[in-house]
């Protein structure tokens, strides 16, 4: 009995503890715990300052616990407002300015008073840096001024490296609450144009109070100035760093005419005097070159640097004109309308042969185009077009090279890497532009959306201006409907890709030496395209047909435009500078390298402008006198003017002479040059050191003339046998293919 006992006693016992064991904590394994590691430092997010309206609760803080490897770790963060009357942060970071109902669960906050709180993140006893909060009246409006006592610039503008103060004032319902907003945030829209520095606790600058700005003025240019705080900014204020005046180029030693030998080269400084008359330095200049194959200027036709020199190399006989100016957007930022400008006057390189008496190898490029027997070129159909070189010094054909469609044009890009053909003959979009690449043999790659006579290629090479029939416009074949409407096609090599233009009649183009803008003419309107404006027509009182720039792009000359014969346009504002009166309005006009002369083809004779400008920013002046000299040649009816790279001689080409006209600039003398057979000249192209003139003529050969001795010293039959043409040369027409284009690589 009493082991029976025992027994019922010791399972009570067991049972007992079993349930003791069950209940919560009670676990025979012990307390469950979690450890969190102590971060070596507390980063808290937004840091530095933070300004608020009174009863705002948009800010939230965050932080991030970082071990001593500075690897975020988890571990429990608190936040602390060390003014809570002004400044309550919940637990899950939300501020109030003022007081949170809860804060665990924050909904809502009640307005406190205006003042200051720090706030800072804990963690383990370890403290995040403080953040200063700035509760304030709310902001209606922000007002940026120059701090008084300053003596302001003699002048609307700062030249560069000049200093000035401001400060911001914020208001609130007409009243300065500045001192309870806490530090400004300052900017520049253009930071190039100046530098802001902000006055702080832990950076100080002397005379100033914290959040108080100091610029600097950088490069020429136009910025606006902000201030902000607690999201609100000011309006803008206007801060200008004057800008370029003048340039004026020389060379030690010597003139701006020079004379080198093929493979040297020189140094040219450029001297620039802002709007105040201060001379600056470190602006970013654009040197280009005029004949970047003969005088270069660097790896482009167009070099920016901002050292205020710049060297020059020549690498075969014949001259160039080099120029500078300060060209938006990257120099005289910001300004609207732009201001270009330009250099007083071009450097005029002559570059004599270094002493060999090797002849120098040219490239000749001819196109011509021949009618099968049931052909007819008007329509295209069977007309065949080919483009063939003529390689110096032996004057060798090379194999014709097929061309998709009958050129109406070529012209070569400076760098003479590519020749441009435009073409009239679409084929309903089949047809287009065709890019020639200077190789051996050359090949050609065609554009089928871009149709039109090439009117222009900017000096860098990268865009062409075509003038054609309208795509869309194109009558249905074997319609009578009308001629389609013409437009103005910019095709932009880098991309190849096409801007149309609605611009209707456009026979003439030229771009500015340092690209910025192009001069169109279309009957008696100017259009003016540009990179960094839109386009812009302008009204002229008379048809105009030409267009050339001076080297030094300040000035732009246009064959018309008034009753008088020429107009002059200044580049910078477009607006007209002068007429020059001359017997009639030139067909064809072009400046001469110097800079100083302009010439104009005015049968029977030519007129010599010559032009003297004075720089006075974007305003030049400039006068003009002009003498007419009759060539000695009785009435003609040119068709080209072609200026040699050294502006030395001009050779007139006209439709109802037999030879090439020529006028000495220099000497003021004229003569000419007879082509064998009493050939008509139909195109020439000008060797780069104006030693030979290549005429396609109307008898189906290429002449080629000697321009120093004044001779035909060879004819080139083009082809001579249409029975038997070279390669396959114009194969089955039905007569002779004459040479159509003709152009030199450069």
């Amino acid at each position: 009995m009493g082991r029976w006992f025992a027994l019922v006693r010791f399972a009570f016992i067991f049972i007992i503890l079993g349930l003791i064991a069950g209940l919560p904590g009670c676990s025979s394994s012990g307390p469950t715990t979690t450890t969190f590691p102590v971060p070596a430092n507390l980063v808290l997010a937004p840091a530095g300052q933070v300004s608020l309206d009174v009863g705002s609760f948009s800010q939230t803080f965050t932080a991030t616990a970082r071990n001593s490897k500075n690897t975020p770790v988890t571990t429990p963060i608190s936040f602390q407002s060390s003014n809570t009357a002004v400044l309550t942060v919940a637990n899950n970071g939300a501020a109030c300015a003022g007081t949170w109902d809860s804060l665990t669960t924050p909904q809502i906050c009640t307005p406190g008073p205006v003042g200051i709180a720090l706030v800072t993140a804990i963690s383990h006893g370890v403290s995040s840096p403080p953040t200063t909060v700035y509760v304030h009246q709310h902001i209606d409006k922000i007002v940026v001024s120059p701090i008084p006592n300053q003596t302001p610039p003699l002048n609307p503008c700062f030249s560069k490296g000049q200093i000035f103060n401001y400060q911001a004032t914020a208001l609130s319902r007409g009243l300065d609450i500045t001192d309870s907003v806490g530090p400004f945030t300052w900017q520049l829209t253009n930071a190039e144009v100046a530098t802001v520095v902000v006055a702080s606790d832990s950076a100080p600058i002397a005379g100033l109070r914290s959040g108080q700005a100091q610029v600097t003025a950088h490069n020429p240019g136009i910025a606006s100035l902000f201030a902000s705080v607690s999201n609100v900014t000011s309006q803008p204020l206007d801060f200008t760093t004057c800008a370029v005046q003048s340039i004026t180029l020389s060379i030690a030693g010597s003139s701006n005419s020079v004379s080198v030998v093929s493979g040297s080269g020189r140094t040219i400084d450029a001297t620039v005097l802002d709007t105040a008359g201060n001379t600056i330095t470190g602006v970013t200049l654009s040197f280009c070159s005029s004949e970047p194959s003969t005088v270069s200027v660097g790896t482009a036709n167009c070099a920016s640097n901002i050292s205020g020199t710049l060297a020059f190399t020549t690498s075969q006989a014949g001259g160039g004109t080099i120029t500078a100016s300060c060209t938006p957007p990257g120099c005289n930022i910001g300004f609207q309308p732009p201001l270009p400008i330009y250099a007083t006057g071009a450097v005029d390189v002559v570059v004599a042969p270094a002493g060999t008496t090797t002849t120098p190898s040219i490239a000749v490029f001819v196109s011509s185009t021949g009618v099968t027997a049931a052909g007819n070129c008007a329509t295209t159909t069977g007309c065949v077009s080919t483009l063939t070189t003529i390689s110096s010094p032996n004057n060798t054909l090379g194999t014709p090279l097929p061309l998709p469609a009958t050129p109406n044009s070529m012209v070569f890009d400076r760098e003479g890497a590519k020749a441009y053909l435009g073409t009239d003959f679409g084929f309903l979009g089949t047809r287009g532009l065709m890019v020639v690449a200077v190789a051996n043999p050359p090949t050609v790659s065609e554009f089928n959306s871009v149709i039109g006579k090439v009117l222009a290629v900017s000096p860098d090479g990268k865009k062409v201006i075509l003038s054609g029939a309208d795509l869309n416009a194109l009558p249905v074949p074997g319609s009578n409907a009308p001629p389609p409407a013409t437009q103005v096609t910019v095709f932009d090599t880098t991309s190849s890709t096409s801007t149309t233009l609605n611009i209707p009649g456009a026979t003439a183009a030229d771009f500015s030496p340092d690209d910025l803008k192009a001069y169109i003419i279309a009957g008696s309107t100017l259009y003016v395209f540009s990179s960094v404006e839109t386009l812009k027509p302008i009204a002229l009182s008379a048809p105009a047909t030409a267009v050339s720039f001076l080297a030094n792009g300040a000035f732009a000359y246009l064959g018309g435009g008034a009753a008088a014969g020429v107009t002059v346009r200044t580049t910078c504002t477009d607006g007209l500078a002068s007429t020059v009166t001359t017997p009639a309005a030139p067909p064809f006009l072009k400046t001469l390298p110097n800079a100083t002369q302009v010439l104009a083809v005015d049968s029977p004779g030519i007129d010599v402008i010559s032009v003297n400008t004075a720089p006075v920013g974007c305003f030049p002046t400039v006068t003009n006198s002009v003498q007419s000299f009759n060539l000695g040649q009785g009435s003609f009816v040119p068709t080209q003017l072609i200026v040699s790279p050294d502006g030395a001689r001009a050779y007139v080409i006209a439709n109802n002479k037999g030879s090439v006209l020529v006028f000495n600039v220099a000497n003021q003398t004229s003569s000419a040059i007879p082509l064998t057979g009493n050939a008509v000249p139909v195109q020439a192209s000008l060797t780069p050191d104006g030693t030979l003139l290549y005429v396609g003529a109307d008898d189906g050969q290429v002449h080629i003339l000697d321009t120093q001795a004044g001779g035909d010293i060879q004819q080139i039959p083009f082809p001579g046998d249409t029975t038997n043409p070279q390669g396959g040369f114009c194969n089955g027409v039905t007569f002779t293919c004459n040479p159509d284009l003709i152009a030199i690589k450069p």
